[in-house]
Parts: C-alpha cells; sequence; structure tokens
C-alpha cells in the first residue's frame, strides 16, 4: 500500500494556542487508520484541518501526491475526501432524501439519483425514513445519515469524527458493520474514535495524539501491548 493522505509537520492554531503542535502522520490507501487521543487532544481539530474548515498556521498536507493544505474546503471534496463531522451537522428541517442530495452538491453527473436510491438500500433504516425531516431521526439513525450523505460525493478517503458518540451499543455495532463494509469496497477510511475495543476490531493503523502532538504510531498488536495506552483506553478488558 502507498500512502493516500500524509500530514507532515502541521500546525494549527486558534489564536496564539497551537491545537496542532507538529503533527505528522499517514493514511495507507485501502486502510483503515484510526486515531486515538483524549478529549482536548486536537483529534477535531485535524480532521477539520485536513478537510479544509480550518487552514494550518504551518505544514503540508498531501492527498494523493497533490498538495492540499492551502485549498478550499469544496476543493477538497472535489478531490475525493469527505468528513463526517463529530456533531452530525444534518439539515434538521430538510428530508433524508434531500440531505443525501445536499452531499452530491458539487456533482453535475446523471447518476445522483441512482446513487440515492443504492445508499438507501445499503441503510434500510433510512429507506424506512425517506421522507422524514433528519430532525425527527434518532442518534443512531442520524449517524447513518451523516455517513450516507459523505458518500454521496464518492470519496476515496472518509474521514470519520467519533461515529460512535453518544449511541447505544447495538447501534456502535451496526455503526461499525458499516465501516467494515465500505473499507471491503474499496473506502479508505481516517477514523477518530474513543470506542478503542471496536476499533481494535476493524483498524490496521493506530495513531495516538496527545496536547496536540502524535505520541504512538503502531499496529493493533503493539497498541494492545503498550501498557500506558491499555490502561487508559482499554481497561482489564482481555484482548
Amino acid at each position: 500500500m502507498s500512502a493516500l493522505l500524509q500530514i507532515k509537520d502541521l500546525v494549527t492554531a486558534y489564536g496564539k494556542i497551537e491545537a496542532l503542535k507538529g503533527v505528522s502522520l499517514d493514511v495507507q490507501e485501502g486502510s483503515i487508520t484510526c486515531l486515538l487521543g483524549p478529549n482536548g487532544a486536537g483529534k477535531t481539530t485535524l480532521m477539520m484541518t485536513v478537510a479544509g474548515i480550518l487552514k494550518p498556521k504551518a505544514g503540508a498536507i498531501a492527498f494523493a501526491g497533490h498538495e492540499i493544505s492551502e485549498q478550499q474546503a469544496h476543493a477538497i471534496v472535489a478531490a475525493g475526501i469527505a468528513l463526517v463531522p463529530e456533531n452530525r451537522l444534518m439539515f434538521p428541517n430538510m428530508t433524508v432524501v434531500e440531505n443525501l442530495q445536499a452531499g452530491a452538491y458539487q456533482r453535475r453527473d446523471r447518476e445522483i439519483g441512482a446513487d440515492v436510491d443504492k445508499l438507501l438500500v445499503r441503510f434500510p433504516r433510512l429507506k424506512d425514513r425517506a421522507e422524514q425531516n433528519a430532525g425527527t431521526l434518532s442518534g443512531g439513525e442520524q449517524q447513518m445519515l451523516a455517513v450516507a450523505r459523505a458518500l454521496m460525493s464518492r470519496p476515496k478517503l472518509l474521514l470519520m469524527d467519533e461515529p460512535s458518540l453518544g449511541l447505544a451499543p447495538l447501534v456502535v455495532e451496526e455503526i461499525f458493520r458499516i465501516i467494515t463494509e465500505l473499507h471491503r469496497d474499496g473506502t479508505t477510511i481516517f477514523l477518530v474514535e474513543q470506542n478503542a475495543h471496536m476499533a481494535l476490531k476493524v483498524a490496521g493503523h493506530f495513531y495516538l495524539m496527545e496536547q496536540g502532538k502524535v505520541t504512538f504510531s503502531g499496529d493493533p498488536g503493539s497498541l494492545a501491548e503498550d501498557e500506558v495506552i491499555k490502561r487508559a483506553y482499554l481497561g482489564s478488558a482481555k484482548l
């Protein structure tokens, strides 16, 4: 595999406060890569910087060999990156179908309707609620809609920020089943996730971020063997 996303010495600041302090990492094409870290570590800031919502103060972001750190968010979507944000950001007064169509706002091809139909088949709960306003959906259904809406841009790289946050265990299982299926279908996934147990089932590489810096990089085996990480994220459960 080759690196689809390469981040080098990335610095992003809110005013004078640096949230990212020289972050470097790679996401290999065809992989599921997971970023762990405590609240406030800078994980969401990293995702928003890659997506073009925030602009870095220094450093470089390369996607498919092209520098994108100075590009606008819409150009980054067009290049093949889509973000499933932590807070889902539904259009609550628009229907499920209208939210899906909004995910294809930059496309000009004639297959948008066909892609909506395919995603409603892939997400049966959304099909049952296709004409409901997004604001009436449950948390799990909204998360599915956020994923489906991102897929409407036909991304090569899917950024997922805390997809299991606030969801019941059974819904979390379903979300991770969907992540596995998307990966099997060829989508590269960069995942921010607090549920390390679930992430260990799907991700092939892990990074740990603390206080705006990457402090660990390794495969699932080395993650599970690191006693500090194990205590902080995996508890006493047998792996």
